[in-house]
């Protein structure tokens, strides 16, 4: 797990690397709250947190105005390298879900707009990744916020919950730099966080090279796992396995609700290199949308990736409830 850390005491790490500013929000209609970590090497500091608000009593055109501007002076303020935001929380209410997914749009805009790669956790990732497990209640988040980030006085629930976000994001950012094969910014050493290290950091002779029937029995073991938990509509789809479409193989596809499932990590890097890209734009022109997991994902967070799925499917669910778009709100 990583440490804590003083601004300026990263130790040798910081003195040798810059460290890289992370942005968490955690996103609602009426507060959203925003957090911000520096984090050198493998060691976390506090830079600021807090939230912005927008007015109940405005329209909610007006109200996404004000956590926009409200958003964009934390980025001018304090120029995060990257940002990272908390999935929506779907509810039975519709109506409530599909505002705060309209402020959850704002979240990811504005950083967006200022040229912020931005990642996305679900809720039991991020307790996870700080509590160590997905179920834990917004106390023991705080706690352990407080205790990874000494020092720091959290200003509310909201702002805790943000800091958690940058926390998962610090936690899980090799994996990400890895996907994304772009990395932006001051780069967090790979020996700094868990996960798999980045291509460029190997030298010639690459060990994976030598654990190629490993990476296939970890692939089959977390296809095997996700197909347990999504046959038979135990999520409340039906799912197929390695379905044909478009000319692909996809992993698993729901056509009810035109949802992929693709598992990523049984290729090496080289040959996955702008593959997903092509595959994903071709789904997406026939309507699909298209998750995609790493192996180590299933393995270690199988709650939080069958979140992310049912979230999704629950999104689907609620659009096609409504008449239409504009008769929602």
């Amino acid at each position: 797990m990583l440490g804590p850390a003083g601004r300026n005491g990263a130790g040798r790490a910081g003195a040798t690397q810059p460290p890289v500013r992370l942005l968490g929000i955690d996103p609602g209609l009426r507060h959203t709250g925003w957090g911000i970590i520096d984090v050198a090497g493998n060691r976390l500091s506090h830079v600021a947190d807090g939230a912005v608000h927008s007015d109940d009593a405005c329209p909610l055109a007006q109200r996404l105005c004000q956590l926009h501007d409200a958003l964009t002076a934390v980025l001018d303020r304090y120029r995060p390298d990257e940002a990272a935001v908390e999935e929506t929380f779907v509810n039975t209410n519709a109506v409530s879900t599909l505002k705060l997914g309209q402020a959850r749009a704002v979240a990811l805009l504005v950083p967006a707009q200022a040229g912020l790669p931005v990642a996305e956790y679900a809720n039991n990732m991020v307790k996870k990744a700080v509590v160590g497990q997905g179920r834990a209640d917004k106390a023991q988040v705080q706690t352990m916020v407080r205790m990874l980030l000494p020092g720091c006085e959290i200003g509310t629930p909201d702002a805790a919950d943000a800091l958690a976000v940058a926390i998962c994001h610090a936690h899980h950012r090799a994996s990400w730099l890895m996907w994304r094969r772009t990395p932006p910014g001051p780069a967090v050493p790979a020996q700094g966080i868990p996960g798999p290290a980045r291509q460029a950091d190997r030298g010639p002779a690459d060990p994976d090279a030598g654990r190629a029937g490993t990476v296939r029995r970890t692939t089959a073991d977390a296809e095997k796992i996700v197909w347990q938990k999504l046959r038979n509509g135990q999520l409340g789809a039906r799912f197929r396995r390695q379905e044909p479409i478009l000319g692909f193989v996809a992993d698993f596809v729901s056509h009810d609700h035109r949802l992929i499932v693709e598992l990523d990590g049984g290729r090496p890097a080289e040959q996955r290199a702008g593959q997903d890209e092509r595959r994903t734009r071709v789904l997406e022109q026939a309507g699909f949308r298209v998750l995609r997991f790493w192996n180590t994902d299933i393995i270690d967070n199988l709650d939080g990736v069958l979140e992310t799925i049912k979230a999704r499917l629950t999104e689907t669910a609620v659009l096609r409830s409504q008449p239409s778009g504009k008769d929602v709100l």
